[in-house]
Order: structure tokens, then sequence, then C-alpha cells
């Protein structure tokens, strides 16, 4: 891959043109080192918003740019410990400064924390630390392509620690809309599916979502670059992709949307690592379904998230 883009931003800014409500996320490995790159496209790109995801490592390189970004991911596992295991020493205190350098710039954009979930995770504890710092936190679970556990393991954690603290954390948010819902991204965009319905796939992949390369190629996602099935395109014309069976007759589909296109289309950890995903996909759902009353009595206009901000929801 290229590590400037190939194309003329006129090509690129044309393209976006044609889509009057475009979304453009700045995406990595890590954009921000890329920042003279990232202003260029904010300046010269026709989109209603923009939206980064980055490690903050390198953040303050955009300077008062970040007021022009509508919404920032900043990647953070969990509590310092946790964090620093699954990434580096010293790492945490890295994007907490990040974080501070967001806020004193007076930002007022959407801030969200992204982790992975592994091995060393207890949701609830890493969530509730986050939210402590954070208006917002998602997470996706280290699953399929991961290098730190196999499919036993991670049905191990799932039974033992995963699913026990996704019960403890939704009965907190579910009491949480009674006043005002915690911001825990994977119930509120699960709450809203199922409040006001939803198609496909929550991150658009291969459908109203598209990555560019440096080389000015569509892609459906971002993280399978190399997959054939993955380039659709390039900027005068490109296909669809979506997700086909047995995704479209499930009965949690409409909610779940198939969860994710590479996950889908690879299949790595086999029949049987679908199905167990699958399966916590499907515990998730039912738990906040449970409080699909409150939410209609005291939030019945949830609705998140309010554009593509590349949180795929079902983590």
């Amino acid at each position: 891959m290229a590590e400037e883009p190939q194309y003329d931003i006129n090509e690129l800014s044309d393209f976006i043109s044609k889509d009057k409500e475009a979304i453009v996320a700045f995406y990595g490995g890590e954009p921000t080192l890329k920042s003279g790159v990232i202003k260029k496209m904010i300046d010269a790109l026709p989109a209603k918003k923009f939206v980064l995801q980055t490690n903050g490592f390198f953040i303050k390189k955009l300077g008062d740019y970040i007021n022009k970004l509508d919404t920032i991911l900043l990647s953070i596992d969990g509590r310092k410990e946790v964090n620093d295991f699954y990434r580096c020493n010293g790492c945490y205190d890295k994007v907490m400064k990040a974080l501070s350098f967001i806020k004193e710039k007076g930002y007022e954009g959407e801030i969200i924390a992204r982790m992975t979930a592994s091995y060393k995770t207890d949701i609830y504890k890493d969530v509730k630390h986050l939210l402590n710092f954070f208006p917002y936190v998602h997470w996706q679970l280290d699953v399929v392509w991961s290098n730190l556990w196999g499919l036993n393991e991670f049905k191990k954690w799932a039974e033992e620690s995963y699913k026990p603290g996704l019960k403890k954390l939704i009965v907190e948010w579910g009491e949480s809309l009674k006043k005002k819902p915690m911001g825990i991204v994977p119930f509120l965009g699960i709450m809203s599916r199922i409040l006001h319905g939803s198609h496909g796939l929550p991150c658009g992949a291969g459908r109203d979502a598209f990555a560019i390369t440096p080389e000015g190629r569509v892609l459906a996602c971002p993280i399978a670059y190399e997959f054939k099935w993955n380039i659709l395109g390039d900027f005068n014309g490109y296909k669809k992709i979506e997700i086909g069976e047995p995704c479209k007759s499930c009965e949690y589909y409409d909610i779940c949307g198939g969860r994710c296109l590479f996950a889908y289309k690879e299949m790595l950890w086999g029949k049987e690592g679908f199905n167990e995903i699958c399966n916590v996909t499907k515990f998730l759902i039912n738990e906040v379904k449970r409080y699909e009353g409150i939410a209609k009595k005291f939030v019945p206009m949830l609705k998140y998230p309010p554009y593509n901000n590349t949180t795929e929801i079902i983590p």
C-alpha cells in the first residue's frame, strides 16, 4: 500500500460530491502520522461530517483542525493495566493526554473510547472505568483474526467473564434509561435498531460505506485490504456487496445485520467459531431487549448513531 495518496484530491472530491450526506472518516493504521494529508482533505472535501479514529499519540499535530472533526474515536482498551498489557507501557497515559488536549481545545463533537476486548478484559470493570472519562464507550471483540487466543479460550472467557459482565453492565444501563442513558455504544445502537428497525450491517460496509485506498481503489471494508472479494472498483465505478446466508434467514438479522463482513467472508475460526460469536451476539441482543419497554417509555426517540460515526454497533 502506498504511504501517500496517488490520486489527485479533486478526483476524490468529485467522487464524494455525488453523496450530499457524505461522511469522511480518517482510519488507519494511524492516520495522524499523515496529519498534513488530513488537514488538506478537511479543507478540500465536500463532506457533511468528518470522523477520526486514532491512538492519540500524534493528535496534537492536528492543532485547531480538531474542532473541524465531528467524532473522534480514541483507541483505549480499558483500565491502565489492561490497556498497556495489550498495547505498550505508557500507552494509557498517552491516550489520556490526547483526551486532555481535545478537551483543552474546546472540542464540542462526539468523543468515543474505542476498546478491543480480549482475554484480559473484564467488560464490566473496563467499560465502567472508561465512562469516568469518556462520554461514550464502544468495543470490538478480539476474535477470528486474533493472535492472542483461539476459539476454545474465547468460549471459556465468554461464559465465565464476558456474558456475566455484560448482564451486570446492561442492568445498570437499563436503569439509566429513566434519566440519562449511559453512553455505551453497543447498547444504544442495538436498542435504536430494536425501536426503529434497520437494514444490513450497522457499519454499512460494501453497501453505503466504502474505504478508499491511497491508490484510489474502492474497498468494502478497510481492514481487508488484500482480499479480492473486498475490491469493489475505483472512482470511475464500483459494485456493492452484502451479507448473505445463513445470516439473512436468522431471526436476529434485522438487529445484528450480519455483524461483520470480514468475519462472514473469511470465517477464520471455521463454522464453529462463526456460530460461537453469533451466540454471544444473540445473548447481547436478548439482554438489551429486556429493556425495550423502559426505552419506549423514557427514550422512545433514541437514535444512535445519528450518522455513521464508524462504530460498528455489534461488538
